[in-house]
């Protein structure tokens, strides 16, 4: 029973991520236009990465000095990502930035867990 919070919050985490970069991937190569009928969902998906994110960092119990820089670099991607979908106005070129920030972040999550795993 003590795994169902870590859990649920490791799944919110994932799950708004590929919601959010899902849409956009779709958007982009698809429909060549971010539906503003997407943005709400968007935003939902934003708050899940945040509140996900936050927990998921609180919830470790040490980090390296290595670890963390790499996830400030991810963070500082990931809002990127947020800011550029909240201004998106149209233009296929945001799109095309979002998602290879959105790449890199996939990239250093990937080696962030790889990082965390007991050697």
């Amino acid at each position: 029973m003590d795994a169902i919070l870590p859990i649920a919050m490791r799944w919110l985490h994932i799950a708004s991520a590929v919601v959010l970069l899902g849409g956009v991937f779709y958007a982009r190569v698809a429909i060549g236009d971010l539906a503003m009928s997407f943005k709400p969902m968007a935003y939902w998906a934003i708050g899940g990465i945040l509140i996900s994110g936050l927990y998921n960092f609180l919830s470790k119990s040490s980090t390296s000095l290595h670890y963390q820089v790499w996830l400030g670099i991810k963070v500082l991607l990931a809002l990127h990502v947020f800011s550029a979908l909240i201004v998106y106005k149209g233009k296929r070129r945001l799109l095309t930035g979002i998602l290879i920030s959105g790449a890199a972040i996939l990239a250093i999550a990937a080696y962030l867990r790889w990082m965390s795993l007991p050697a």
